[in-house]
């Protein structure tokens, strides 16, 4: 078998992967990722610029206690942090990301339902983002960070909502 029939293989195969993921998350964690979904939606400016802020802060942070764990004599203690924030950012990109694919299955299929329009949004948004250049540097990243800064927004939603109840069960 040949190189080039190959790589069409594998990058099928990782297409198919790529949306049974994204399925996955979706019947798993569907609540979180429609609270995700109604924050890309609602509010696209803010959640791009949310996820640009925070990814290049985070990431900064990971990148600086990684560095510090080289040097220091108690690598451990500041590389643990520092590997945390950075699994904090990267889950937060895949959700966005699954949010991402919920709001375009949305919007370019709204007649399907379930799992076929999971799929569906999941199939176009991969095929999207393989357009070369533009596609892999420039809506991918525009999908990652929007969705991240939705991710951040419905974190803080919720925990708005949880201290206001909490303030509500105090007073009765």
């Amino acid at each position: 078998m040949n190189e080039p029939n190959l790589l069409l293989m594998l990058v099928v195969l990782i297409g198919f992967c790529l949306v049974a993921f994204f399925i996955t998350l979706e019947a798993l964690f569907g609540e979180l990722v429609g609270g995700i979904t109604r924050s890309a939606k609602e509010k696209p400016g803010k959640a791009f610029w949310v996820g640009l802020v925070n990814t290049v802060f985070l990431i900064a942070i990971a990148m600086g206690l990684m560095s510090l764990a080289e040097i220091s004599v108690f690598g451990l203690v500041l590389a643990v942090p520092g590997f945390a924030v950075g699994i904090f950012v990267a889950a937060g990109i895949v959700f966005g990301l699954a949010g991402m694919v919920r709001l375009t299955a949305g919007l370019v299929f709204p007649g399907k339902e379930g799992w076929k329009s999971q799929a569906s949004g999941a199939g176009v948004l991969i095929l999207a983002c393989l357009v070369p250049y533009i596609g892999w540097f420039g809506l991918f990243p525009y999908l990652s960070l929007r969705g991240f800064g939705a991710f951040i927004l419905h974190l803080m939603e919720l925990y708005r909502a949880n201290r206001i109840k909490k303030q509500e069960a105090s007073l009765a």
